[in-house]
C-alpha cells in the first residue's frame, strides 16, 4: 500500500476499535498488527502523521490520539445554522466563567461535540469537536433528550438501554426521572460521569424553523463534596440560553 493509504487505513483503527474521548488511545502494536508491516516501516509512518498533526502521542504512555490538524479542519464542517448562530454568544460565555464551553448535537443514542469553546479554567481532559458520547451519560445530552416526550425516549432505546458510569441514570426509567427534573429546572447537570473530575451544566436550544436543536454546555473542575456549582456558572448558561431563545422564537424558554 502506498503511504497515503497507510495513514487511511491507521485513521480507520480508531473507529474500528471504537476510540472516543477519553480512550487512552491507540498503540504502536494495534498499528502494527493492523497494517501487518514491519515496526520500522510503521515507526516511520506514526512519526510522519505526528509531525504532520495528523496524530498526537502521550508522552507518558506512548499511545496515540487524533491529532490538532485533523480537529482543526474537522470543525470547519460541523456546522449547521443554529450552531453557528449559538457560538458567538458561547465564546463570551466561556470568556465571562472562565469554563470551557460545547456545543453539540443529538445523534441517536450519542451526542456529537459541534463546538468547543476553550476557556480560562485549566483542564487536564477536554472533549474535542467531533467526538461521540453516550447522550444519557452527559448533560448536554439529557437536556437535548427533555425535549422530547417518555414515549420517545422509550422508542429511541427500544434497542437497549446501557450506561458505563455508576454516576449516569442506571436503567432506563431512571433516565426518565432525570429528564423530568431537566424540564422542571431547564438545565442539566452531570458530576463525574463520561469524566472523572469533570461536571457540566447544560442547556438546549431550538429554532423550529428549521428543526434544529442544539445543546449548549459549560464545563469545570468538580467541585469538591459539599461545594456548591462556582458562582455564575448556571445564571451564566441559563441568560444566554433565554437570550438566544428569545431571538429565536423558542417556546420551549417562554
Amino acid at each position: 500500500m502506498t503511504t497515503l493509504e497507510n495513514a487511511s487505513a491507521v485513521l480507520k483503527l480508531f473507529a474500528q476499535k471504537g476510540i472516543r474521548q477519553g480512550h487512552p488511545g491507540l498503540s504502536f502494536s494495534d498499528v502494527v498488527e493492523q497494517l501487518g508491516l514491519p515496526k520500522s516501516t510503521v515507526s516511520r509512518l506514526l512519526m510522519t502523521m505526528e509531525t504532520q498533526g495528523l496524530l498526537e502521542r502521550d508522552p507518558e504512555t506512548r499511545l496515540y490520539k487524533i491529532g490538532r490538524l485533523l480537529l482543526a479542519v474537522s470543525s470547519h464542517y460541523l456546522s449547521t445554522p443554529l450552531v453557528d448562530a449559538c457560538s458567538p454568544y458561547m465564546v463570551q460565555l466561556s470568556k465571562q466563567t472562565q469554563c470551557t464551553g460545547y456545543i453539540s448535537l443529538l445523534e441517536g443514542q450519542d451526542i456529537m461535540v459541534m463546538r468547543m469553546f476553550p476557556g480560562r479554567t485549566y483542564l487536564q481532559v477536554v472533549t474535542p469537536a467531533g467526538s461521540l458520547l453516550p447522550a444519557a451519560e452527559t448533560a448536554i445530552g439529557r437536556a437535548i433528550l427533555a425535549r422530547e416526550t417518555d414515549q420517545q425516549i422509550i422508542e429511541r432505546y427500544q434497542a437497549g438501554y446501557q450506561v458505563n458510569s455508576p454516576n449516569s441514570p442506571q436503567t432506563l426509567d431512571e433516565l426518565l426521572t432525570w429528564l423530568a427534573e431537566v424540564r422542571e429546572t431547564g438545565w442539566s447537570s452531570a458530576n463525574n460521569e463520561t469524566l472523572q473530575g469533570i461536571s457540566t451544566l447544560a442547556t438546549s436550544i431550538a429554532n423550529k424553523h428549521r428543526s434544529e436543536t442544539v445543546g449548549l454546555c459549560l464545563s469545570f473542575p468538580s467541585p469538591y463534596e459539599g461545594d456548591a456549582v462556582p458562582a455564575g456558572i448556571r445564571e451564566g448558561i441559563m441568560t444566554v440560553t433565554r437570550q438566544i431563545a428569545e431571538k429565536l422564537g423558542d417556546e420551549y424558554w417562554q
